[in-house]
């Protein structure tokens, strides 16, 4: 193989810099670290990955595996165990021929709103609107097991309720850097 070769097959994807941008199946919003691990998250498409109001869970069963306020795939992963309908939607569904989707944690959900909110697409009457509401996280409250956390796409704030509320849901993906 000569030089050419080697070099373009080694060459890694380039990581979009700018919010909004069409990546890896959806949106990018930007870079987080899980540890020492770089990744970008990707938002999925509104019409295949926002999901209309549900409950995280309708069980008060502690789910003591989905704390983590960085890591919303295994937060999503232990959702399904417990048996959360909305996270076994979330981990069904296929877009862009993509498999990998999930509920976004506390952190991935802030930043989601951090760097999408000024974004036109992402504006409310934008090509990829995030509803002004409250989106579920998939990061289980801590302190009460019949809470978990949700982010508001319109200050930004961060609350929790009760898992048996009825609230929107938007699919994520991470690609390791």
């Amino acid at each position: 193989m000569n030089a050419a070769v080697a070099k373009k097959a080694i060459k890694p994807t380039a990581i979009p810099t700018v919010a909004g941008t069409p990546f890896a199946g959806g949106l990018y919003a930007g870079r987080f670290f899980i540890g020492t691990q770089p990744y970008a998250l990707i938002v999925s498409p509104t019409t295949e990955g926002d999901l209309d109001p549900q409950p995280w869970n309708k069980s008060v069963k502690n789910v003591a595996s989905a704390l983590s306020y960085c890591d919303g795939l295994a937060n999503t992963e232990a959702m399904v165990k417990a048996g959360s309908a909305l996270a076994k939607s979330v981990r069904a569904l296929t877009i862009g021929k993509l498999h990998d989707w999930y509920l976004p944690s506390r952190l991935e959900s802030l930043l989601l709103f951090g760097a999408l909110r000024d974004v036109k697409a992402f504006a409310e009457k934008g090509a990829q609107p995030i509803a002004r509401e409250w989106y579920w996280t998939s990061t289980h409250c801590a302190s009460n097991d019949d809470y978990a956390w949700i982010q508001s796409f319109y200050y930004g704030s961060q609350s929790y309720v009760r898992k048996s509320d009825d609230f929107r849901a938007r699919a994520v993906r991470r690609v390791k850097l």
